[in-house]
């Protein structure tokens, strides 16, 4: 692999080269979440079945729907700050394209691990597979958002805080990383916890500003 990244060809880092890795990027996003709605079967059932048998077989598809709306959100949230971040690169790089390969192939994995949640309902061990496919794809974007702030691949004047950053791409990964134990004292607890992630761009603000203030002379 380093070979290949040895090899890319001189015009590899310019913007003709970012352009094809977001409409790359897109397609394998519109691809994986489109593959979520395959989890859902349609009820089979014999000819001539009546309302209230249909209407019981479409409740039992519930835990598939909650699993396929919990993963069309969480992939979608990738694909926002995954497009938002390539949205202020001025090119890309031999290890950016190779982490954004990892990304996406852990993107592509969420149909499966999301299947294991909708067939298994709350299965210890399979919201622990989906956290950790989470967990994976979630520090394989945070490591993009470090390679392309040391290789200065940002828009000058478009950078993000470094610290935020840093700290932010901790947190990610850590709160779903956390929630597998969880998941096996009571995994309605490891599911909610997934909530937190809402608050860590402010925690990670918050950490930056007293690491600032800490070393103020």
């Amino acid at each position: 692999m380093l070979s290949f990244i040895a090899r890319l060809p001189p015009d590899a880092e310019n913007s003709r080269e970012l352009d094809r890795l977001n409409a790359f990027s897109d397609g394998v996003f519109a691809v994986a979440i489109t593959l979520l709605v395959l989890n859902i079967e349609t009820p089979k059932l014999s000819e001539g079945t009546d309302d209230d048998a249909l209407w019981s077989a479409v409740k039992d598809l519930a835990p598939d729907v909650y699993a396929y709306f919990l993963a069309f959100a969480v992939i979608g949230l990738f694909w926002y700050g995954h497009a938002a971040m390539l949205s202020h690169l001025q090119r890309t790089s031999g290890p950016l394209v190779v982490l954004n390969l990892v990304l996406l192939s852990l993107i592509a994995l969420l149909p499966f691990t999301t299947s294991l949640i909708g067939g298994f309902g709350d299965s210890k061990v399979a919201l622990s597979v989906f956290a950790l496919n989470l967990g994976a794809a979630a520090m394989a974007d945070s490591l993009m958002d470090q390679v392309a702030m040391r290789s200065e691949l940002y828009v000058p004047g478009e950078e993000p805080d470094r610290r935020t950053l840093t700290i932010s791409g901790i947190l990610r990964p850590l709160v779903f990383l956390l929630s597998i134990p969880l998941a096996f004292i009571d995994p309605t607890i490891a599911e909610f916890f997934w909530l937190t992630l809402f608050i860590v761009p402010d925690v990670a603000e918050w950490i930056a500003r007293r690491m600032e203030t800490a070393e103020s002379p």
